[in-house]
């Protein structure tokens, strides 16, 4: 969260990111923070019964530190999907005078652009 506080406000001035990139990045700078709402771990041996408060995490799929696993489960079930040949990686850069409408509307675009290759 210190690389978001010492960097949001520039990254937001100069990019204005879409509401769900603010989003992801409010999420991921509050993850497990001592304010986070916590809760109570406590060791199951009956001599022991230690317990600790445990803060919450934010859970958002593109946090490091709570999707990170769940992230690379589903690298390995999509690489176990591939079929057995070559596949290659064709990269388009979008004009100049179209770029802020698509940065504008992803979705829109994006269902547009796969409409148009499949």
């Amino acid at each position: 969260s210190s690389v978001i506080d010492k960097f949001a406000d520039k990254f937001f001035a100069k990019y204005n990111p879409l509401p769900s990139h603010r989003h992801a990045l409010y999420a991921m700078k509050e993850c497990r923070q001592h304010h986070s709402p916590y809760m109570i771990a406590q060791c199951t041996n009956d001599q022991c019964r230690h317990s600790t408060y445990v803060p919450h995490s934010c859970g958002h799929r593109n946090c490091p530190h709570c999707q990170n696993h769940e992230s690379q489960r589903w690298i390995e079930t999509q690489l176990n999907k591939q079929l057995p040949a070559q596949y290659y990686l064709l990269t388009f850069t979008l004009p100049q005078q179209l770029r802020e409408l698509a940065w504008q509307n992803q979705r829109q675009i994006f269902t547009i652009l796969f409409a148009v290759i499949s």
